[in-house]
């Protein structure tokens, strides 16, 4: 007989064993990170555990973050992030019974809205799409670089200028290093500079001050460019599973026709193959955003559509402005903002 349980918490060793069982999940269910959001995002951790004879069958995390128009489900939460129901071997009774039951909860906590990110890895939004009673729907394009066996494969495959721009930042004079967080003030400073420049949101300081705090030190590392022994770029990665996560590029304008972050990625990728993974995830991106799509898709990458299924339970979210929603409940998606009434 399935069971469906809650378990509050950010999970541990079960949980995480459990997860590595699937080699498509992703960082965003690692326990430590979800120890990492929860803390940057002031919000809490939940299971949802399905077991059949006490042996579990399926998990579903997720977070709430509570706000003036009610508690926020994100399955799951922050820049990027996929989430749904997790398997090691397809159990449908047990899937669909992970997706009702996070939709009955949000309904029971009277949440303002409650969303699931499907896993593009997973390539299931056609199960989600048969089990949801979804009032909006968006979708992302996942672009993920499948590495090859060996090394010296890897610049085959990506196409022009990607490979011009590597040979470019080498006769430069770019050289590559890896570090960890003595290079995290250095990434901080120059993603507010980028940000600025394009005028997005950037992450908040303590989002990287707390890295070290809540994750291994293999869980992640900063890759930083050198020219005449000065910071140029640097890109600060994550670890998980088979997956390298692209999570945080920086590059100081002045020098961006020297391509150092094209050799940053290129070293990257060839370290991350040295030590057993498999791909490496660009994160989402929009169909709108062109110019960011053509620049992820040259580095030799597979396309994967994925999608966030949401129900609103207070309409009143409609008439609120999105820079009111990214106030008040930061990193969580409540809603697609050509659903709000001020966007059209």
């Amino acid at each position: 007989m399935l069971e469906i349980t809650k378990i509050k918490g950010v999970g541990g060793n079960e949980f995480r064993d459990f997860t590595l069982n699937n080699p498509n999940t992703l960082l965003y269910v690692e326990p430590r990170f979800l120890s990492l959001i929860e803390n940057e995002l002031d919000a809490e951790s939940y299971w949802l555990v399905a077991r059949r004879n006490k042996i579990i069958t399926g998990l579903l995390p997720y977070l709430v973050k509570n706000g003036p128009l009610g508690p926020a489900l994100n399955s799951l939460p922050y820049y990027g992030s996929n989430g749904g129901v997790i398997q090691s071997d397809m159990d449908l009774e047990s899937k669909s019974g992970l997706i009702s039951a996070f939709y009955r909860e949000a309904k029971s906590v009277k949440a303002v809205s409650a969303t699931i990110i499907t896993n593009p890895l997973e390539k299931d939004g056609g199960f989600y799409e048969a089990n949801i009673e979804y009032t909006c729907k968006d979708e992302r394009i996942g672009l993920i670089t499948h590495f090859p066996t060996n090394k010296s494969d890897l610049i085959r495959n990506f196409d022009d200028p990607r490979p011009r721009n590597i040979r470019r930042a080498i006769r430069e004079g770019v050289s590559v290093q890896q570090g960890g967080r003595e290079l995290l003030n250095f990434l901080y400073e120059t993603h507010i500079e980028n940000m600025k420049a394009i005028g997005g949101r950037p992450k908040n300081r303590r989002f990287f001050e707390a890295i070290n705090n809540h994750m291994e030190s293999n869980d992640w590392s900063v890759f930083a460019a050198y020219l005449d022994g000065v910071h140029v770029a640097a890109l600060l990665l994550f670890y998980f599973n088979k997956t390298v996560e692209y999570f945080t590029p920086v590059l100081v304008d002045e020098y961006r026709n020297t391509q150092a972050l094209s050799l940053i990625i290129y070293e990257a990728m060839q370290d991350a193959i040295s030590k057993g993974f498999k791909q490496w995830n660009w994160g989402g991106t929009w169909l709108s955003q062109g110019g960011v799509y053509d620049f992820k898709k040259r580095w030799g990458t597979t396309e994967y559509r994925y999608y966030y299924y949401t129900q609103v339970y207070n309409n009143r979210l409609r008439e609120c402005s999105a820079s009111y929603l990214l106030d008040c409940y930061p990193g969580f998606f409540l809603i697609p903002f050509a659903e709000l009434t001020e966007s059209n």
